[in-house]
């Protein structure tokens, strides 16, 4: 042991530092795993560090690594617009690049990317997210991948933007699961545009078993009572998609105990299903103020459901305060609604509060302090 820690000193001697520095403990890899002429090698040419040199070369086979191959490699990616901290970067994800065949191996793949439109940066995001990908074939695993996705979402833009968000795309069953999910929206009646919405938006739900969608879909249509024929069903699934029926189901309790019944609660999901995207405290706050202190019931709620979509803090509040005021000032009828003010856009709103600035000349500078 002795032996071989003097000989790796010898190997790297310009790591020397002076006398009156004491010597760091390292506690990385073993010295008989350190390939010393690897670690000498990104030094010399990448510049890392002692520690980073000795972890990366422990990966690299010195039977397989040679000096001339490894500039090869980091030419061809400096050609292909590669800067060296890029290179770097990449190299420290998967030292076995280094052994890779420039011409052969890695230059393809690294073309099918950029050709595509990914950027060198989205290139390296991509090795890090996926270090094996250039083990992956590019006749049988790489490109029918890029071109199913191709196909589905219509353009390269599209393309790139899924991979630059996916990170197991190029798994060994990616492909399988993505084809048989597609399949499983169109049996469903899911139009060729409002799959490549999903698949844009969700991207990630894609590279589950089908099961995981179909059981999404079957609570739509059982739990809820939306009929795949139906031109809901959509809409309602593509905004409960990304929560777990559990979730849904503890939102759906939260309905429940503020006296809605599951005709309603279907009801009002049909209408608005972003209702039930809502977080449970969300939709718990919302409840209170809607039945707890302005006296709705869970049938109106359903019939004036866009009150759901509206900030409680920025809008429904404020506005009705402004709204007890006028009452309270007998300005306007003790049956104006506040779906009514609350519908209205912003400016429209203010230029409404205006006409009433001679009864009440502070009630537009205050309604406007209450929503900053």
């Amino acid at each position: 042991m002795f032996f071989l820690r003097r000989h790796f000193r010898s190997q790297l001697s310009y790591y020397s530092t002076s006398t009156s520095t004491k010597t760091k403990t390292y506690d990385g890899p073993s010295s008989s795993t350190i390939n010393t002429q690897v670690a000498n090698y990104l030094i010399n040419t990448l510049q890392f560090t002692k520690d980073s040199a000795i972890s990366s070369s422990s990966k690299v086979s010195s039977r397989l690594f040679t000096p001339q191959k490894s500039d090869s490699v980091l030419h061809l990616l400096k050609d292909n617009g590669f800067n060296t901290c890029q290179i770097k970067h990449i190299v420290t994800f998967v030292p076995k690049l280094l052994l890779c065949k420039p011409h052969k191996t890695l230059e393809p793949k690294i073309r099918v990317f950029i050709n595509l439109g990914l950027s060198t940066s989205d290139v390296v995001s991509l090795i890090k997210r996926n270090p094996y990908l250039f083990e992956l074939g590019l006749d049988s695993r790489i490109v029918p991948m890029i071109s199913y996705l191709k196909m589905v979402v219509g353009s390269d833009e599209h393309v790139v933007d899924i991979i630059n968000r996916s990170r197991w795309l190029f798994g060994s069953s990616a492909l399988k699961m993505y084809t048989a999910n597609v399949m499983l929206l169109q049996s469903y009646g899911f139009s060729n545009d409002q799959i490549k919405k999903y698949v844009l938006k969700n991207t990630r739900h894609f590279t589950q078993q089908t099961e995981w969608l179909a059981v999404k879909m079957n609570w739509v249509e059982t739990k809820l009572g939306v009929s795949r024929d139906s031109s809901h069903f959509f809409r309602c699934f593509y905004s409960i998609a990304s929560n777990s029926i559990s979730n849904m189901e503890k939102k759906m309790e939260v309905y429940r105990r503020f006296g809605f019944s599951d005709t309603e609660l279907s009801m009002l999901f049909k209408r608005l299903p972003y209702c039930f995207a809502l977080s449970e405290d969300t939709i718990r706050d919302k409840l209170r103020f809607f039945v707890n202190e302005l006296g709705y019931t869970p049938s109106y709620l359903v019939t004036c459901h866009t009150l759901f979509s509206l900030s409680l803090e920025k809008r429904v509040k404020p506005r009705n305060q402004v709204l007890k005021i006028l009452k309270e000032k007998m300005l306007v009828s003790p049956n104006k609604s506040l779906i009514t003010l609350v519908g209205y856009p912003e400016l429209r709103f203010q230029d409404y509060l205006r006409q009433y600035e001679d009864q009440l000349p502070c009630l537009y500078e205050t309604y406007v302090n209450s929503i900053r």
